[in-house]
């Protein structure tokens, strides 16, 4: 369980993050404050793990129920804006950010549709179809 204990996986905990990034959530200062000074200092290409600052601070945080309410549509894609904040050389190749399971999702009240693009294999999404969100 994700340490804020809303969601069981952490990287379905990013993507539903990630689709508050352009919706002015709660946290957003926070996080760019944090962006800011931890990624300046970043080894870029050097193999170096996600920033254990930032990944932390998302670890526990915990997305109040206005925020939630905003979101109507997740996007599971490698090119997720949320991946780069974490881990800013990180190209894709590999399954670090994978989700695993959606369980949680049932805290998106307003969740109309998903996008699958990537991250994910569709029997992860399953419960979507059940809870008769689209799929796309």
């Amino acid at each position: 369980m994700v340490k804020s204990g809303m969601f069981k996986d952490f990287n379905f905990k990013l993507v539903v993050i990630e689709a508050l990034l352009d919706k002015e959530p709660l946290f957003l200062d926070d996080l760019t404050d944090l962006k800011n000074k931890n990624t300046n200092s970043f080894d870029w290409y050097s193999g170096s793990e996600p920033i254990v600052e930032i990944k932390e601070y998302l670890e526990e945080l915990t997305i109040e129920k206005s925020d939630l309410e905003k979101i109507e549509n997740l996007c599971f894609d490698g090119g997720n804006e949320i991946y780069h904040i974490i881990k800013p050389d990180w190209d894709g190749e590999d399954s670090l950010f994978d989700v695993t399971s959606v369980e949680g999702f049932q805290n998106l009240k307003n969740l109309k549709t998903v996008d699958n693009i990537s991250m994910c294999f569709p029997i992860v999404l399953e419960p979507f179809k059940q809870a008769e969100i689209e799929i796309r």
